[in-house]
């Protein structure tokens, strides 16, 4: 019964895509026809005052509230916020509310910012209309796809049976269109390039990045685990909802492994394209993610020679993450890392903490870098399983960190630290640094020791009890903060 009723779920998703899809095309700099509700802003002030950033609503805020939101419903579950142990009355009432502002927020931003795939990264209030930009900014869709980790989760929802239904299948054009756009219009040659044409680290690293959940579709589809999931719906129709098939998706992936075999440096550990081997950190998280998928998608789907190009792929994803460890500190990274033979050096002397939150939840956020199950090739597993304490340390030092070094006298997150020494730089509160944060928070507080979920504190020592309440307690306080604002513009 469970695996008709989610083949009817799926089959609607086909349905809602193919009607979403069919009309007529939005113009990037056209007019919109109504201001956005709600408007999301930039950054809050200190006295809870909404500030836009040069009078333009930004897609990257959108996105980050819709993150912040999204954990928000999934982790207010019984065994974690929703607990006896911290807020029981948030289960099941407040992952409902919470669900469903994630799919009005899903439908505003889709209809606000999404043309077919192709997002615009601002609209901007010129003379009371609100204008779209003409631009394109890639670095937005490695974690704009990550929309999907709701629909992963959407089990959590099987108590209210019309809430599961509608985040199986409301949010379909928003979930596949970004993937389906890169693919489409931004590769060729075995590159992913710019708007303009151009390639480097950054084309490169958004676009694998950014194509990572359509490819999780399908290892979802055949992976034994999704059986009663993806796996009931017919290839033919899968296909024709992701737009690319698994061949077609192999041969992006082999032409990727070309450019990338040409391009890699054993030395340094790391690409260059053409464009140096000074890196930004996004850029460095979405590569470890894009790359997770196409050597887990080479693996299951392509050939033995692909399988051997996985492994390679895998390999040295591995010795990008292990040039990168050492020169972690507990407050972050730098904004930009060069590669040399001895190692990863800092280029920049700041800490972009909405960069760092990023790097963090590509290592350890639902289809992340650590996520192996049966059917995947689950290479850490089988030949790396020393990296999941590496990550577990990684996320621990991390959060201890945060809670040490990236909140203001008033306890609200700031937006950069000085890398040298982790002293603050800009303490403004970035809707989208507090978004990405309450995002990866959520999703790595237990992948070390020094946290653990409420149903569990009476079986941790007093200080780690007294360290999830506190780590609970700030997400909960900038959530407040974040919808504060949200709703103030309103």
């Amino acid at each position: 019964m469970k695996a008709f009723r989610n083949y009817l779920i799926l089959f609607g998703l086909l349905v809602f895509l193919t009607s979403s899809c069919s009309g007529e095309d939005d113009i990037p700099g056209s007019e919109l026809a109504e201001t956005p509700d709600p408007i999301v802003p930039g950054y809050i002030t200190d006295e809870g005052e909404a500030v836009l950033i040069d009078n333009r609503l930004h897609l990257r805020d959108y996105s980050n509230y819709m993150h912040a939101v999204q954990l928000m419903a999934t982790v207010s579950r019984d065994s974690e916020y929703g607990s006896e142990a911290y807020r029981p009355e948030l289960y099941p009432d407040e992952m409902v509310r919470r669900a469903e502002q994630w799919l009005e927020l899903v439908g505003l931003t889709d209809q606000t910012f999404n043309n077919n795939g192709r997002f615009a990264p601002w609209i901007e209030d010129v003379n009371g209309g609100f204008i779209q930009s003409a631009n394109l900014d890639l670095s937005v869709y490695p974690h704009l796809v990550y929309a999907y980790h709701i629909h992963h989760r959407s089990g959590r929802f099987d108590f209210d049976e019309t809430l599961f239904n509608r985040l199986n299948r409301e949010a379909t054009n928003y979930l596949v269109s970004p993937g389906q756009y890169l693919m489409n219009e931004h590769f060729r040659g075995g590159r992913f390039v710019h708007d303009d044409g151009s390639f480097g680290h950054r084309s490169m690293s958004y676009g694998l990045g950014g194509i990572h959940a359509n490819a999780y579709s399908w290892i979802v589809w055949k992976k034994p685990g999704g059986a009663d999931d993806m796996g009931v719906i017919e290839e033919e129709v899968l296909e024709h909802w992701m737009g690319h098939s698994t061949d077609e998706m192999v041969q992006i992936y082999r032409e990727l492994a070309e450019t990338m075999d040409e391009a890699w440096n054993e030395d340094y550990s790391i690409y260059d394209f053409g464009d140096d081997t000074i890196w930004h950190l996004d850029a460095v998280g979405a590569m470890i993610r894009g790359k997770k998928a196409m050597y887990d998608f080479l693996y299951m789907f392509g050939n033995e020679e692909d399988a051997e190009t996985a492994r390679r792929v895998f390999d040295r994803t591995v010795a990008m993450f292990e040039s990168v460890v050492p020169l972690i500190e507990p407050w972050g990274l730098p904004e930009q890392i060069e590669f040399t033979e001895n190692g990863a050096e800092a280029a920049s002397g700041e800490v972009n903490l909405y960069d760092w939150y990023q790097f963090l939840n590509h290592l350890g956020g639902a289809y992340a870098f650590d996520r192996e199950r049966e059917g995947m090739p689950m290479y850490i597993t089988k030949l790396r399983e020393d990296l999941f304490d590496v990550i577990g340390d990684i996320s621990d030092r991390a959060l201890q960190g945060a809670l040490n070094y990236h909140l203001s006298e008033s306890g609200r997150l700031i937006t950069s630290v000085q890398f040298s020494d982790g002293l603050p730089l800009d303490e403004r509160l970035s809707v989208s640094t507090a978004g990405m944060f309450i995002t990866t928070a959520a999703n790595i507080y237990r992948k070390g020791s020094a946290f653990e979920r409420a149903s569990d504190w009476n079986s941790v020592s007093d200080d780690i009890a007294e360290r999830s309440r506190t780590l609970y307690d700030l997400k909960f306080h900038l959530m407040d903060l974040l919808d504060q604002a949200v709703s103030s513009q309103n």
